[in-house]
């Protein structure tokens, strides 16, 4: 129903970009109404959340990999228990709990200490000044001693069999490299209109977006409220990541998740397969940082070798030849996470300005390496950030420029299509969640999105060297 909706809009637009409204504005929303219908197929069609094939694993507790949770954490006094908790109550039992407090100046430092007396078996560091996120992460993974790393943001909290699942699915296939989570907002029900409104926009963000990418196994952004990696994936980026230098700052603060995906998604087979010369190919600065562990991918034999070669990815039905990328990045709906979000339209803002020097950043990062993933997604990924970047102009000529010109009916239209746009991806959820009632609020993030947020990334742009992170 929802694919025929989204084909029928671009056969009209299709029409009326030729005979009937601006051409500019009408090529640009006839993209936007491709893009979606793209997204929607893809996660309609090609999109299966990957516990489904997994969930049937036996984990003996002998063949368990040990999972290393690490929160760092800052200023979050009103959440952090619920966060460790969680953690806590995982129904995963080989794991080690790490926790960064990084220079918190309110009670976060006071209830780690009490958790540590409840608790003493977690790990809990207190950093005597702030590093920020990305820094405090290496910290942990300096004392991590996981086969898997486990990264949550302290404002959040995971589903008791999370970690279980997760585990299964990087059993079920060698070449899996991160597993990212499924987000909802914690208490929507009994939180305010734009917790209800952003809880909905997660759903479909997640469900729609990432089950798109993952269909190409080829995630574009790990979400930081959860994101889980194999060790050998990640490991020797750490450093690199956590003193990331952009625009001639030295550790650029944000960045944070989708900078750490990149490195995953752009890393080259030829460069994880290798099984000799490593210590001329690894280099002190990644890996002294991490305990000195090399990735064991690296140091895999023939065996291994040939089993991730003739594994399920359908880059690789061809044994003989090499796949473009060494990794693959899923997200599964099943792997739950509750997210603590902005519950203020201010903090909300703040929130997004954040988002947005992050995708400036992946600009260079994320878009200098994705030509190497399948090629239909790479057109839509460009394509997609092209249209982000133009959005603005787009507005202006739409809404402001062409009313003044006399032509009324060209805003008509794009307001009209905006509010369809958002309807479907509310029915969307509503269909997936029979009963669920803030499907409604959907269009509404949508207007907020296009006529406010969108904007931000010219305010991101000129406050880029500005690192306040909150």
């Amino acid at each position: 129903m929802i694919l025929g909706g989204i084909g029928s809009v671009l056969a009209i637009k299709l029409y009326m970009l030729l005979f009937i409204i601006d051409f500019t504005v009408g090529i640009y929303s006839f993209l936007t109404s491709f893009l979606i219908f793209y997204y929607f197929f893809s996660a309609f069609i090609r999109f299966k959340d990957p516990y489904l094939d997994a969930k049937g694993i036996d984990l003996s507790e002998d063949d368990k990999p040990l999972v290393s949770m690490i929160v760092p954490v800052k200023n979050e006094e009103g959440n952090i228990r619920n966060c460790v908790q969680s953690c806590i109550n995982s129904t995963y039992s080989k794991k080690e709990i790490i926790i960064i407090n990084d220079g918190s100046t309110d009670g976060t430092s006071e209830i780690l200490d009490e958790i540590r007396r409840e608790e003493p078996n977690i790990k809990i560091i207190h950093l005597s000044k702030s590093v920020g996120k990305k820094q405090a992460i290496e910290a942990g993974c300096q004392i991590a001693k996981g086969d898997i790393f486990l990264f949550m943001d302290s404002d959040c909290d995971i589903h008791s069999d999370a970690v279980e699942k997760a585990v299964k699915i990087f059993k079920s296939d060698r070449r899996i490299g991160a597993v990212t989570g499924h987000g909802r907002i914690r208490n929507a029900e009994k939180g305010n209109l734009l917790e209800k409104i952003e809880d909905v926009w997660f759903d479909g963000q997640f469900r729609i977006l990432k089950g798109a990418e993952t269909s190409f196994s080829s995630l574009t952004c790990c979400s930081g409220a959860l994101s889980i990696f194999r060790r050998e994936a990640v490991a020797s980026y750490i450093h690199a990541w956590a003193h990331d230098k952009f625009l001639g700052m030295e550790n650029f603060k944000f960045a944070t998740d989708r900078r750490l995906t990149a490195y995953v998604l752009g890393a080259k087979p030829a460069d994880v397969w290798k099984n000799s010369n490593l210590s001329t190919t690894t280099t002190s600065a990644t890996t002294n940082n991490i305990n000195n562990n090399i990735p064991v991918l690296l140091q895999t034999g023939k065996d291994d070798l040939d089993t991730m070669k003739s594994s399920s990815d359908p880059d690789l039905k061809d044994s003989k030849k090499s796949p473009r990328a060494a990794w693959k990045l899923l997200y599964s709906p099943s792997v739950k996470v509750n997210v603590g979000v902005p519950t203020t339209i201010p903090s909300l803002l703040k929130q997004q300005v954040r988002w947005r020097k992050s995708f400036i950043r992946s600009l260079f990062a994320t878009g200098g390496i994705f030509w190497r993933r399948p090629l239909g997604l790479a057109v839509v990924y460009y394509l997609q950030l092209s249209l982000k970047l133009l959005r603005p102009f787009i507005i202006i000529k739409a809404l402001i420029f062409l009313p003044l010109m006399g032509d009324v009916f060209t805003a008509c239209m794009y307001l009209v299509g905006a509010l369809y746009s958002g309807m479907l991806y509310g029915i969307d959820v509503r269909l997936r969640h029979p009963g669920y009632r803030f499907w409604i609020y959907r269009p509404i993030m949508t207007f907020l999105s296009t006529f406010v947020l969108s904007w931000l990334v010219i305010y991101a742009a000129l406050t880029i060297r500005k690192e306040a992170w909150r």
